[in-house]
């Protein structure tokens, strides 16, 4: 028997998302109205009028309401647990689908079933993209871009090896991980695994999540044929200003290092982060903003590896 029920259930996490929130809503509107997805937005207390937006533009969402900013971790863990989908697909409220970019995530999954979480090409406004498979944070790699030895490397094997703005074009089958700004999901792999860490409040918990799915077996992927364009941290920026959001990144991804790699080589990971954020900041190939912005990610990551 034909299997009923929606192919795809989209997660939303919303805190203070209105500003962007429409265009994101009406580019799977199609999808949502025809029953081939389902859409969950979970209000993590936005101080906004996202939730309001919502049942406006899709009066067939569901929506959940918490007292309180959880954190993207906990806000879309509250919506999977109720998620209908044969994939589930975390979504930001600063990020537009494609007209066939839903469809052709899901067919992509259907064709690599090795793959437990797999992101489509993120793209800017202007449509330049930068690939979101990236490389898992290792002190290996860090220490080859410190040295500049990664300049040595041939660009294949340095796309291999670091990802991210080096990747040459493609498909990726064998990524680290990927962001949850558009992450399709397996549900049978996170079933095996569980769900994000709520105790990471916001970033660093896609990176856990690949770890512990590749860890169990899996594979994290991109989807170069889907092209979503994303308005990278808008709301982020919005709430906390750009250096606050900065220092929350860093603290973000330190403390997933923590729980993967534990105390110690989390602390070696920060020192050599700060130190090519250092050199980065002296860097005559730099625009003056790039160097402030360098300087101040020096220190924070600084400050990271002297905790214990």
């Amino acid at each position: 028997m034909a299997r009923v029920g929606p192919q795809l259930s989209i997660v939303l996490v919303l805190h203070n998302s209105a500003d962007e929130l429409v265009d994101c809503l009406r580019s799977v509107r199609s999808a949502i109205e025809a029953g081939w997805a389902e859409l969950i937005a979970v209000d993590n207390a936005s101080p906004d009028r996202s939730a309001e937006i919502v049942r406006g533009e899709l009066p067939k969402a569901r929506l959940l309401s918490l007292d309180q900013n959880r954190g993207f971790a906990a806000g879309a863990n509250a919506a999977l647990s109720r998620a209908a989908g044969r994939y589930w697909l975390l979504l930001n409220p600063d990020t537009v689908s494609s007209p066939t970019g839903l469809e052709t995530l899901v067919g992509w999954m259907d064709a690599h079933p090795a793959i437990a979480a797999a992101s489509p090409e993120l793209c800017c406004a202007d449509g330049r993209c930068e690939s979101p498979g990236r490389a898992a944070p290792s002190i290996l790699r860090t220490s080859l871009e410190l040295s500049r030895l990664h300049r040595l490397i041939p660009a294949a094997t340095r796309a291999r090896v670091l990802r991210g703005p080096y990747w040459l074009g493609g498909d990726q089958y064998d990524a680290g991980w990927v962001p949850g700004t558009a992450m399709i999901v397996r549900p049978a792999a996170a079933s095996q695994v569980g769900l994000l860490r709520a105790d990471l409040f916001m970033y660093g918990e896609d990176i856990e999540w690949c770890w512990r799915l590749r860890r169990a077996g899996w594979r994290i992927g991109v989807c170069s044929g889907a092209r979503f364009v994303h308005r990278s941290g808008a709301s982020a920026r919005r709430t906390w200003g750009e250096p606050e959001q900065e220092r929350r990144i860093a603290a973000g991804v330190d403390a997933a290092c923590r729980s993967m790699y534990g105390p110690a080589h989390a602390r070696a990971l920060a020192a050599l982060t700060g130190l090519a954020l250092r050199l980065d900041s002296y860097g005559t190939d730099r625009e003056p903003a790039q160097r402030v912005r360098a300087r101040d990610g020096a220190r924070v990551w600084g400050q990271l590896a002297r905790r214990r």
